[in-house]
């Protein structure tokens, strides 16, 4: 997926008319120094591998990173990352309640995984394309959650419920490439790569695993197994520059 800050990006470099953008493929800025973190941003899409693969297709989302480049040895950081990923819906239009059954609320139901994590990170500095590698521990969370909003307006929900849920401790290792462009403010790439993440044994629910009774309740029917999977993003990162 192209976000529109890379379609930005790759205007800018087909345009030689852009006046003042100084925009340089992979080199040093000649004044002021590139600061010694970096914020990154992108669309993530994360394929289910062993047993999980056997249950989910694959899920989506956006993922953001913090990384610190330590100053004395800028091949060496520390990253800290964040992803929200999709894995399946399930809308209905369903009356209000059984006695306000005039009135027709949307409601979805949503499975989605939060993944956390932290450690750190060895990468080539220099160089017009600038490879790196990560291993990371931190915390998956795996949740089910209902919504429901006005199917008049603009759908946005006035009440939600999370349905299942499951968490534990993840880890794995990834890698990558980046390519940087130098401009006036700030040092940007384009950083496209993957990691594998392993959260060991989840209980989770998809699609159908709700079911609504007649008497108005609903019973769940999880699924567990091991819960792998291998996250692919493109991204774009972001190092202020300071004079």
């Amino acid at each position: 997926m192209i976000t529109p800050r890379v379609s930005l990006l790759c205007l800018l470099l087909a345009s030689p008319s852009v006046s003042g953008a100084q925009i340089v493929l992979g080199a040093s800025p000649t004044s002021g120094h590139i600061g010694a973190w970096v914020f990154d941003i992108g669309a993530q899409m994360a394929q289910p591998v062993g047993d999980f693969a056997t249950q989910i297709d694959r899920a989506w989302g956006i993922g953001g990173t913090v990384r610190y480049r330590l100053p004395r040895a800028r091949a060496v950081g520390i990253r800290g990352d964040l992803a929200w990923l999709n894995y399946g819906n399930e809308r209905q239009t369903v009356p209000l309640s059984p006695t306000i059954n005039r009135v027709n609320v949307d409601m979805n139901t949503a499975n989605d995984i939060a993944v956390f994590s932290l450690g750190p990170e060895f990468s080539i500095p220099r160089g017009p394309v600038r490879p790196y590698v990560f291993g990371f521990a931190g915390y998956s969370y795996f949740y089910t959650e209902t919504s429901v909003g006005d199917d008049s307006n603009d759908g946005s929900a006035f009440a939600q419920s999370t349905n299942y849920d499951d968490g534990g401790f993840s880890a794995g290792w990834g890698g990558g490439v980046r390519v940087p462009f130098v401009v006036r403010a700030a040092e940007i790439a384009i950083d496209a790569g993957g990691r594998m993440t392993r959260n060991g044994v989840r209980s989770y629910l998809r699609r159908g695993d709700i079911v609504d009774q007649p008497n108005g309740t609903f019973t769940v029917n999880p699924r567990t197994t091991t819960a792998d999977f291998v996250q692919f993003h493109l991204a774009v990162s972001v190092a202020p520059r300071f004079r």
